[in-house]
């Protein structure tokens, strides 16, 4: 692994990063690996950690979301240390705001969900006729710490992220335009298939 992106993982452990998991890791370069996706959507940029594992493990360009500007500077300069800077084209705002205009005109062929975790359904069906027909909207952290599918008590600050992550994930398990694999290993990982 790139120095830079090792001192970021190292980082993101004192500073309580929400970066890729390496468990979601290795499931996203295995992916990228057999896909080999051309045009990549990313709700959720956070440093540039996982956007530059995409780019570093394809020829593809990323569209890549994030609301705030001190970590989009952070990530900014994580992908000009890694050369992939004019594969990027980083938009900064809340993504349940400017998502319709940076995806319009546009078709994905994979999609990686790591934003707001309670808004995974509403973005999902935003973007879904943006992908393409067999291409990837691959899901993060959709078990949240075994909270989702475990029936023990849930406090209070996670109570809303668990409902909509038990809504985002029977809504996807009960369409018929998708095909869905849930991967259990870190926080969960959901890879939809759009047929």
């Amino acid at each position: 692994m790139n120095k830079t992106l090792q001192d970021i993982r190292e980082l993101s452990k004192i500073e309580f990063l929400p970066i890729l998991s390496e468990e979601c890791e290795k499931v996203l370069i295995k992916l990228l690996k057999e896909e080999q996706p051309k045009n990549i959507l990313e709700i959720g940029t956070c440093v540039g950690y996982s956007s530059s594992i995409m780019l570093l493990n394809s020829d593809a360009h990323i569209d890549t979301i994030e609301l705030d500007k001190e970590r989009q500077e952070v990530a900014k300069s994580v992908w000009k240390a890694q050369n992939i800077s004019d594969r990027v084209d980083a938009y900064l705002g809340d993504a349940n705001v400017i998502l319709k205009d940076v995806i319009k005109d546009k078709i994905y062929d994979f999609v990686f969900l790591d934003g707001p975790k309670s808004r995974y359904l509403e973005h999902l069906n935003v973007v879904i006729n943006n992908v393409k027909s067999g291409g990837i909207i691959l899901a993060d952290d959709v078990l949240f710490f075994g909270l989702v599918k475990g029936d023990e008590y849930v406090i209070h600050k996670h109570r809303t992220i668990v409902r909509h992550l038990r809504e985002f994930l029977a809504d996807i398990e009960n369409r018929d335009d998708l095909d869905v694999t849930l991967i259990q290993e870190g926080n969960g990982i959901a890879i939809i298939r759009k047929k």
